[in-house]
Parts: C-alpha cells; structure tokens; sequence
C-alpha cells in the first residue's frame, strides 16, 4: 500500500497533513493519523482513526501526530510512532505543490502557528505553543506555485491567523500579488484583528468578501470568564466596519453554548447576538471540559440537556438566517471554485461562501467559473444550491 494520511480537525491539520504528504511521496505501508483534541468528540475521532488504521491496515506502520499527542502525553493509542507539534517535520520550500483535485481543490496555505491567547475553555494554545509567523518569501513562493499548477482559491490559515507578524492585511496585499490569477480567502480571525486595513481589503476583486468572526457568545460576562480578548461591542464594531465596506459579506462564526455559569438570559443575548449579526453560517459547539484547562475546573456546569436545547436553538437560527442570506443572491452572478464531483453534479464554492451545484460534465475540481445562482425550487441537492454557467 502506499501511504495513507487520515486528517482530523481544522484547516491548519489539513495544511500540514498536505505538508506531510509531500515529505512523503512515495513512501510505503504508512498511514499517518493528524489529530484533533478541541472538544471531546475530537478525542474519541482520534482514538477511532487509529484503532480504524490498525484494522484495516495491519501491515502498516502508524504514525500519530497533532493535538491529542500534546494534550494526552504517554497516550500513544498503540501507534508506532507520535510525534508532538514542536517536532512536526518542517516543509521543504521548494517542495513540489500538487495540482488541485488530487487531494482538495482549494489550496490551504498555513501561515502562522501557535497561540499567545489563554482562553480558559482551549486546550489549543497548551498543544501548540507560542504564536510564530512563517516568512513571507515562503508563503508568497508557496502561493505562486499553488496558481501557477491551477488553484483557483488560496485559503490562509493559523492557529491565530490574526496575529500574523507584519499585519494580516500587508500579508494579504503580498499574497494577491504573487498568487494571481487565484482569490484569496481568510480562515478564523478574532474580531479585534479586523482593522481598517484588512476591511479596505475587502474591495479588491479577489479577495473573497467572508468574513469567519468567533462570536462564542453575546453576554460580556461570559466572554469575560471565558477570558476571550473582546465584548461583544469589539464583535459588532468589526462586522459593522466590514458591511459599510461590503454590505453583501458573508459572515460565518462559531458559537458555544452551556459555558459553565451560562444563564437563560446570557442565552437570551447570545440569541439576539446573532440575529443583529447575520450570519450566513454559524458553528455551534457545546461545552467541553479539557485536560488542564481554567474551564474545566469551574464547578457551575449547564446541565446536558439543557445545553443540547440551547444548542438546537442557537443551530435553527442560524439555518434560517442562512436561508435569508441565500435568498439575497436569486440570480446573482458568482464565481465558483468547483471542489468535488458527486454523482453526476460536481459542488463547489463562491465568493461568498454559498455552497453551489451544477452538472459534472465538463466541469473539474479547481476550475473557476461563473455561474448564475439559481433561487431554491424544493429540496437543493446535497451540498448546495443550482446553478446555471453564464454565457
């Protein structure tokens, strides 16, 4: 077998399990497992990868990296190897950058690794250490050849992509220069890293108008005992700077629920939170104590069921704000990135973060194309909604 490579977790592990990939091409009887420790499902995904590696692999050396190494040191899962982030291979920069379809057809260019934010809730910023920016002549090198073998969307990303050395928004004017003809687009970054800069940003034909702003919720006493570093007057400044600029952004977010001491109505203005907000797409994650974290020690726990109710609240909310977004766009014309074909329909994603479908034939993964977004005639397909290639 030639070697396998299972991804867990957020675009950070999928641009270093790419990493990893590349370092080894052409290896034999491997499967590397890239781990995800953020919640609790996230370690027993873990657990399941591997003991699904050894099953169906059981020739095969495993190799166990990422975030659940660092946080259950001694806990090897029975891999052969582990492997800690601080120990994690770094990539070779001439490294040669696949064509899109072979794994994704978006490009996830790591920036920026490591945390200097101590939440009390995250585990994250134990596991991956202090904030470290990679170079720009690396990244710009690593851009070029990612659109210069066909990707269409380049997607920057880091543990706390906002703390990026130099500025975000210079970081971003660099990429659009040596990336071209290929947008970019931003992963997560907290509300008080949206400056002026990066908002004026938001004009440039191809940097996508999304926003993904965590909100984690809309009372200032919870943010406060989660020791996130902004209110929720810092939130709604960003995303009120960033719609006079484009009032058409797409915003995405995440938001938890049953946060220990989380009352009904610090609910209540977690609601109301995101109603003013409009997201398009809203995560919605409920509280999960971690190994050696402030949060998991806070003895005034939401009972489960009630924080399975806020979470069934706070996710059918955030369905029908993206369907009002969506209605916004019945005959706009988009620019889609197709990803990946199903069926015979081929899915893919603008501009704006709408998921969107269309016939297979004679389209590919990576390709760029502008499509007239169709309004919802019943039940959309699976993925996305229709969508008419103009011309």
């Amino acid at each position: 077998m030639t070697a396998t490579f299972i991804n867990l977790g957020c675009r950070t592990n999928a641009a270093e399990t790419d990493e990893v990939t590349a370092l080894l091409a052409g290896a034999r009887d491997v499967v590397v497992v890239n781990s995800c420790t953020v919640t609790g499902a996230a370690d027993r995904d873990t657990r399941k990868a591997v003991a699904r590696a050894r099953r169906e692999h059981p020739g095969a050396a495993v190799i166990l990296m990422g975030c659940y190494v660092d946080a259950h040191p001694g806990d090897t899962l029975g891999a052969d190897l582990v492997v800690p982030n601080r120990l994690k291979p770094l990539p070779d920069p001439e490294a040669v950058v696949e064509p899109p379809g072979t794994r994704r057809s978006r490009y996830v260019l790591k920036v920026q690794e490591g945390c200097d934010n101590r939440c009390t809730f995250c585990i994250v910023w134990q596991t991956r250490g202090r904030s470290l920016s990679r170079a720009l002549p690396y990244l710009e090198a690593r851009a070029r050849a990612a659109a210069a073998v066909g990707y269409r969307e380049i997607v920057l990303t880091g543990i706390d992509l906002g703390s990026y050395r130099g500025g975000l928004a210079a970081l971003v004017r660099r990429l659009l220069e040596a990336a071209a003809p290929a947008r970019i687009r931003l992963s997560s970054v907290d509300p008080f890293h949206v400056d002026p800069d990066l908002v004026a940003l938001l004009e440039h034909p191809r940097f996508c108008p999304h926003l993904h702003l965590p909100l984690q919720s809309g009372s200032d006493r919870v943010l406060a005992r989660m020791r996130r570093r902004y209110d929720l007057a810092t939130f709604e400044r960003a995303v009120d700077m960033a719609r006079a600029v484009r009032p058409d952004l797409a915003l995405t977010g995440d938001v938890m629920v049953g946060f220990p001491g989380e009352t009904e109505a610090d609910f209540q203005r977690t609601l109301e939170a995101i109603e003013r907000a409009r997201f398009m797409q809203l995560h919605v994650f409920r509280f999960s104590p971690r190994p050696r974290t402030a949060a998991a020690r806070y003895p005034d726990r939401v009972p489960p069921e009630l924080a399975r109710d806020r979470s069934h609240r706070a996710i059918a909310l955030g369905h029908r704000l993206r369907v009002e977004y969506e209605a916004g766009f019945a005959g706009r014309r988009l620019q889609v990135v197709w990803d990946r074909v199903v069926g015979d329909r081929i899915r893919g994603v603008s501009e704006h973060y709408l998921q969107v479908t269309a016939p297979a034939p004679g389209r590919r993964p990576g390709q760029l194309e502008e499509v007239v977004w169709q309004p919802d005639q019943g039940s959309p397909p699976a993925g996305g909604r229709p969508a008419e290639a103009v011309g």
